[in-house]
């Protein structure tokens, strides 16, 4: 798989490639230049298909599966033991999410994979010469523990294995390696008691120490985000007996532990059918090119849950090829 060269992403991540590739330059190069100084940017990427149909607006969310990637508190509140898939097309990459989350009394336990396919790009050395190609493969495996403190307090925990590996098909050798790393996920979820339908939300995401690649004398440090968030249910607020309609209102700002100013605005709604049909749309406010609406629509029927989400930002516009996310579930 190659990406396209219509996407800005794609432009950014062909900048590895602009000045000629030399065989003797270390992995630490090509992952330093297409990290921006750290380490498994992957994890910031946009998946979950509700996520991006609310903008990224979840940290305040309960019950929601979706929470092992954004908020691992958000799963203490999960009524069933669930099995699920997310898939996106993002600018040319490939991201697939496969996990399981089990129910055991107020304690919820997860398992998922998590695979970020990033393409190929082309290596020359300095005359300009063809090497080969490298393809870029990044995953994790992700630990998630959420837990019910009180009826309205839920906390989380996600461990996450870090993999980072490239491979070359041609004479860039080099460039073949992975590098392992470890991160972690803290987060908490409260409803106020004292104004019926409001809920709020922190995280702290990718903690941990940097990761050394490979030929590499210093580490990269990870994408550490610090995350809080509000949750409106207007039904529960101001029409508690009202059974058809639904509408919750969302908002999130994050900030990156090692920069002070680039503060991130997140604002999404989800207005719902009886339970059944869910309607979503959204706002980003980023400085990673990342600005822009989204939508998304879902269906809950019994044990069944579908989600599809899309966001119009500066990488994904109305004439991007095709970026989806989609998520399947199946509850027990």
């Amino acid at each position: 798989m190659k990406p396209r060269a219509s996407s800005l992403a794609l432009a950014a991540l062909l900048a590895l490639v602009a000045v000629p590739v030399s065989a003797q330059d270390s992995e630490t190069t090509l992952r330093k230049q297409s990290s921006t100084r750290e380490a498994a940017r992957f994890l910031l990427t946009p998946i979950g298909a509700r996520t991006v149909g609310l903008a990224g607006a979840v940290t305040a969310s309960r019950g929601d599966v979706e929470g092992v990637l954004w908020n691992p508190a958000s799963v203490a509140a999960v009524e069933r033991s669930s099995a699920y898939f997310h898939a996106a097309n993002d600018f040319g990459t490939s991201t697939q999410v496969l996990g399981f989350l089990g129910r055991w009394s107020s304690v919820r336990l997860g398992l998922a994979f998590y695979h970020f396919d990033m393409g190929s790009i082309e290596a020359r050395d300095a005359a300009n010469q063809d090497l080969g190609t490298i393809d870029l493969d990044d995953g994790a495996l992700i630990l998630t523990a959420g837990y019910g403190l009180s009826a309205d307090v839920d906390l989380g925990l996600n461990y996450k294995l870090l993999r980072l590996s490239s491979a070359c098909s041609g004479e860039c050798d080099t460039y073949d390696g992975s590098s392992v790393g470890h991160a972690f996920d803290l987060g908490v979820v409260a409803d106020i008691s004292a104004a019926p339908g409001l809920a709020l939300g922190a995280v702290l995401r990718n903690l941990g120490p940097g990761i050394k690649f490979a030929g590499g004398s210093t580490s990269d440090p990870m994408p550490a985000r610090l995350r809080v968030g509000a949750s409106l249910d207007a039904k529960r607020a101001f029409f508690p007996d009202e059974r058809r309609f639904g509408v919750v209102i969302q908002v999130d700002i994050q900030q990156t532990f090692s920069e002070f100013d680039d503060l991130e605005g997140y604002l999404g709604a989800e207005a719902s059918l009886r339970g059944i049909l869910y309607v979503r749309g959204g706002y980003a406010w980023t400085v990673a090119g990342r600005q822009g609406p989204a939508l998304g629509i879902g269906l809950r029927y019994d044990r069944l849950l579908f989600d599809l989400g899309r966001a119009f930002d500066d990488f994904s516009g109305f004439d991007s090829d095709s970026p989806f996310q989609l998520t399947l579930a199946f509850r027990f």
